[in-house]
């Protein structure tokens, strides 16, 4: 329960419930609650001010209508996080200088430097010699029409695996026709955007999560809300009470060792929100970005795989499973929904690469997926535990590590009095690139400034890297503290 201590407002023409409101308000927000926390009970706080219940409903009701706070029934009033703009692009630009595309939701290095930011995977794992042979099978067999238009939706013998695919790797039953062929995830969700929205369109959207996806929803013309994580994945009760006001049509979601935080969706949580998502009629867009690559043996799959109303629209990329350089991906959606998506993307791109389709096509009837995922997976173990070991020597600085069951990255949490921008310009200077934590927030909010993304996916130097960061993230306590602590 978020405490408050002691109040003095001042008593002016406006009715006292209004006083109130806006003193509460105020305190919340220096306070620095992230959002989440239950305020006192109406008698607590009426008997601690000396006022009326009747002045403290009215003040806790203002608060609803202004969007500071919501109530649940036989429960409490519980704060909301603020919902203030992003940080203009300009903003963002100036912090990342000559090497950040952030409008791609990527990072771009300039000069030598250690990439302990982006999240693509090392080259070391591609499967160049499973891919060389199934593009030399394809082109032996198909000859010239290997690089035919294929149908909108895809080559329609890829759609046919991935449908069988899918059920298979993650318990998705889906038909080819309800499979589209993208280029990549990115494409996907702009097409589903361009399918889906019209201006003024409200979606939601974890938060923090994947920055690439902003760029793609804004566009249309809707309004962005993040609803914030916790240890087992999305605040429900902050998205019911945003469900019912604000009535979506979109959730953008990663429910298995989501990006950047690692968390995944409870059982729980799972069966509610696709409650949710029929009670108040929106679809979840889930980005499997990761399931695959379960570094403790703890296979997870898409909540896809639970949806039976057709609430879920799926996505899924082959570009950090296989090789970033193929793009391509596919979506799995309701009829209705697949006619559109069929639609938009006619009128992008017509059709995907004609080539790569069947040769990903071979490559899937080959067998080689699940010897490549194994030797993927294996890698990435070895990676993630020397990146554990070596971040595990930072706890006396202070800094706390997120829980690694899969993905590419780690989240740390600083010390309360550090910030993400402190630690990103030092290690700027000693030729380090890291991802700071609020990048990856759709606005700012309590707490969003202490976090970094250090991910062991690709630098060829990772413990070199990751020494560096640990001695920037030292001087800076050192510095902080006025004398030196940790040596």
């Amino acid at each position: 329960m978020l405490e408050i201590v002691s109040i003095q407002f001042k008593k002016t023409g406006k009715p006292l419930y209004h006083a109130l409101a806006d003193t509460i308000e105020n305190r919340l927000r220096e306070s620095g609650a992230p959002g989440g926390e239950r305020l006192p009970s109406v008698r607590a706080l009426a008997g601690r001010l000396g006022v009326n219940n009747a002045t403290v409903v009215a003040a806790y009701r203002v608060l609803e209508e202004k969007g500071v706070a919501y109530t649940r029934p036989g429960s409490g009033t519980y704060l909301l996080p603020p919902t203030v703009p992003p940080p203009k692009e300009d903003e963002v630009a100036d912090l990342f200088g000559d090497y950040t595309d952030l409008s791609n939701g990527r990072l771009t290095l300039s000069g030598e430097m250690i990439d302990l930011a982006g999240n693509s995977p090392t080259a070391e794992v591609f499967p160049v010699a499973e891919f060389k042979e199934a593009v030399n099978t394809v082109l032996d067999t198909d000859g010239g029409y290997a690089f035919s238009y294929q149908e909108s939706e895809g080559y329609y013998p890829l759609r046919e695996i991935l449908a069988s695919f899918s059920q298979t790797q993650y318990g998705i039953r889906c038909r080819p026709e309800e499979i589209l062929v993208t280029s990549g995830a990115q494409q996907a969700l702009d097409l589903l955007s361009k399918a889906t929205l019209h201006a003024g369109d409200t979606v939601f959207a974890e938060m923090p999560s994947y920055i690439g996806m902003r760029s793609v929803f804004t566009l249309q013309g809707a309004k962005l809300f993040g609803i914030p994580m916790e240890a087992d994945g999305l605040n429900l009760d902050i998205l019911a009470y945003y469900a019912q006001r604000y009535r979506p049509r979109l959730l953008y979601t990663m429910p298995v060792y989501q990006t950047p935080t690692g968390v995944s969706l409870s059982v729980e949580k799972r069966r509610r929100l696709l409650r949710l998502a029929e009670q108040y009629d929106f679809y979840i867009i889930e980005d499997d970005l990761f399931s695959d690559v379960n570094l403790k043996g703890e296979r997870l799959f898409p909540l896809k795989a639970e949806d039976t109303a057709g609430r879920v629209v799926y996505v899924k990329s082959f570009s950090k499973l296989l090789m970033p350089g193929i793009r391509t991906g596919y979506v799995i959606a309701p009829a209705k929904l697949l006619e559109r998506l069929s639609a938009v993307k006619y009128a992008t791109d017509i059709s995907g690469s004609g080539l790569i389709q069947r040769a990903l096509a071979a490559y899937f009837q080959s067998g080689c997926w699940g010897k490549n995922i194994g030797q993927i997976t294996g890698a990435y173990r070895k990676r993630a535990a020397a990146a554990l070991a070596r971040v595990a020597a930072w706890k006396p600085f202070g800094v706390r590590a997120g829980e690694v069951k899969g993905g590419f990255g780690i989240w740390l949490t600083l010390p309360g009095d550090i910030t993400d921008r402190e630690i990103f310009y030092r290690c700027k200077e000693q030729h380090v690139l890291v991802a700071p934590g609020s990048l990856f927030y759709i606005s700012p909010m309590a707490g969003f400034e202490r976090h970094l993304r250090i991910s062991f996916a690709s630098a060829k130097e990772l413990d070199k890297g990751l020494h560096i960061v640990g001695d920037c993230i030292r001087a800076t306590v050192n510095q902080k503290s006025g004398h030196t602590i940790y040596i």
